[in-house]
């Protein structure tokens, strides 16, 4: 059975956007998204907001290729102690692993 696609899901409330600027430069000069074949779905405030949503939130969704690949990119040592390190204090920060939906369970209903 070939892996499922994961989404790496950040919830945020960016209370320093000077800091978060500085990550997010780090975070794009490292290369790390490519080099684990990460990309962004989506990032920043929702089009529309539909039901008790924060608007003080932002999110970031990206798909890597596998939960493997997400869990290397997090853990990567360059993400750890060269580029994470410029957003501690930014703000809440909250950050969670989905496994992509397996289709065939979906379309069965459970």
């Amino acid at each position: 059975m070939a892996e499922r696609p994961a989404y790496l899901l950040v919830i945020a409330r960016v209370d320093d956007p000077v800091k978060i600027g500085a990550y997010a430069k780090a975070l794009a000069e490292s290369g790390l998204y490519a080099r684990y074949g990460g990309h962004y779905e989506f990032i920043g405030r929702p089009a529309a907001e539909l039901e008790d949503w924060d608007a003080s939130q932002s999110v970031v969704c990206a798909r890597f290729p596998s939960r493997a690949a997400a869990e290397a990119f997090w853990n990567d040592a360059v993400y750890q102690t060269q580029v994470k390190p410029h957003r501690i204090g930014a703000g809440l920060v909250r950050v969670a692993i989905f496994d992509a939906a397996d289709t065939a369970t979906v379309a069965a209903g459970a």
